[in-house]
């Protein structure tokens, strides 16, 4: 069956349990997820991981709660100490880890305390340490709750080595300088801390953000920053004096520059050697999140101390491995002091997940390919398009070139900016509609109603959007692997209607 269709509300693409993208084909269904309409909640089975708690990982936590006596209270479970005491110390009173496998633990709190659930939800949100749904799903095997695991192709020895040297090959460096991270967002948070810390001890404390960064990714900027340290942001990426100048201005107090390229949603792309040229001049570091593109498109690491990146998109490109990776940059005159830190904070991945993505990246350069080519035709189709606005592709960004892996490269990541009514184009398109990108399938979302749904839903965000240049209403478009004719066909359709 095609994957250009509509898919009802809740279904999930790949048709797995681990399916990270989840249904929500009309924007009246998008409004209800993130308000937690009853229609729309009852009909997810499933959500992106670190928004939404497995089925899997719900039983498993009733299950845990319900053996140690627990009544009453409500938990995360959460694989490893370090990451345990992380959260305690982060979250503050009122919450307690209890151990309930050899690696694993159960952070639980009182039930009926909603502004602490909220608050432990978002902190394991941020720094993307809970457990996976397969890890949830073996466990409920052996504690006899379930019969089997799902059937899928996985490697089942030397994934993690092959993997790791896989991903070392993409970004140019040794299998001894990268780690690979349970999330994005948990390799994001590792060298965030590490660079945080190595930082501190030399007495620099101003932190810089260059374009529009991820939610989670600025949610660690602005709330775990300690009061001694200082945030600024510089919302054009494409501006390189100005970058400069403002690098320049921090002088000895510059700690750290944090950027996407190409950045999210706009797509971005800085001119990053000159970028780091000025960061290493001040003494200051630059973390680099190539995610919207990938190391299969980019080359970002000789511009950069740390990368820190998901993979969950284009690597793990069918859509079902949650998952991340950082590395360092040998030739970094911080290298020394990263080495360590960084593999204090991370969190590895559970082994299966790293089985499933090793057979995915076998595959992953042919369809990384066939995503960049249906991009490019796809971005130029809408260009002529009446009823586009703008189009922004990072392929043809005037520095893109300079980070390109090939004369091929540019990522799967479009997004357009509409004439018409972003309501009636969004309920009309035929294909899979929720969040993540560098699947196979072609995917669509309302970036700004699912990342910054506050910000979308009053005058005050809107406007502040618009000041940096946001259209509050863009569409952010991964296009898959599917015959390019049939693609534009689909858009050409949603416009129409």
């Amino acid at each position: 069956m095609t994957t250009l269709r509509h898919y009802p509300l809740g279904k999930t693409c790949p048709n797995s349990p681990h399916a990270v993208v989840s249904s929500l084909p009309t924007m009246a269904d998008v409004r209800g997820y993130e308000e937690g309409e009853a229609r729309v909640m009852a009909a997810l089975r499933s959500g992106y991981p670190r928004f939404w708690v497995h089925a899997f990982i719900q039983e498993l936590t009733t299950f845990y709660l319900e053996r140690a006596g627990l009544s009453g209270r409500a938990g995360f479970l959460i694989p490893g100490r370090r990451a345990v005491q992380e959260l305690v110390d982060r979250i503050g009173p009122g919450v307690i880890a209890l151990q309930v496998e050899p690696a694993l633990y159960l952070l639980h709190y009182p039930g009926g305390d909603y502004d602490l659930h909220d608050r432990v939800r978002r902190t394991v949100q941020h720094i993307g340490s809970a457990i996976s749904s397969r890890q949830a799903e073996d466990l409920l095997c052996v504690h006899g709750l379930r019969d089997g695991v799902h059937p899928e192709a996985t490697v089942e020895v030397g994934a993690q080595a092959k993997v790791e040297r896989t991903f070392g090959d993409l970004v140019g460096g040794a299998s001894k300088d990268v780690l690979i991270c349970a999330s994005g967002m948990n390799a994001f948070y590792a060298g965030f801390r590490a660079v945080e810390e190595a930082q501190a001890a030399r007495g620099r404390t101003q932190w810089l953000q260059i374009g529009w960064l991820y939610l989670d990714s600025g949610c660690i900027l602005q709330k775990f920053l300690g009061p001694e340290r200082s945030l600024d942001c510089c919302y054009d990426a494409t501006d390189t004096e100005a970058l400069i100048q403002r690098v320049e201005a921090c002088g000895d107090s510059l700690a750290c520059v944090v950027i996407e390229c190409p950045t999210n949603p706009l797509v971005q792309v800085a001119d990053l050697k000159r970028v780091y040229a000025a960061v290493r001049r001040a003494g200051g570091m630059l973390m680099v999140d190539p995610s919207i593109a990938s190391v299969y498109n980019v080359n970002v690491l000789p511009h950069a101390d740390i990368l820190v990146t998901s993979l969950t998109k284009y690597a793990a490109h069918e859509g079902d491995v949650m998952i991340g990776a950082l590395a360092l940059n040998p030739d970094s005159p911080h290298y020394g002091d990263l080495v360590l830190r960084t593999s204090s904070f991370y969190q590895p991945p559970y082994a299966r997940d790293l089985g499933r993505l090793a057979v995915q990246m076998e595959k992953a350069p042919k369809v990384v390919a066939q995503m960049n080519a249906n991009a490019r035709e796809l971005a130029a189709f809408l260009r002529t398009h009446p009823g586009i606005k703008k189009v922004c592709f990072g392929g043809d960004a005037q520095h893109f070139p300079a980070v390109a892996q090939s004369a091929d490269s540019g990522g799967s990541v479009i997004t357009v900016e509409l004439v018409g009514e972003m309501e009636r184009f969004y309920d009309a398109l035929e294909l899979m509609k929720g969040p993540s990108f560098g699947t196979d399938f072609t995917l669509v979302c309302p970036f700004m109603y699912l990342a910054h749904y506050d910000l979308v839903t009053g005058d005050a965000g809107r406007k502040f959007l618009r000041s940096v240049e946001i259209d509050p209403e863009l569409i952010r478009v991964s296009v898959g692997t599917e015959p390019i004719d049939a693609i534009t066909q689909v858009f050409a359709r949603a416009l129409e209607a």
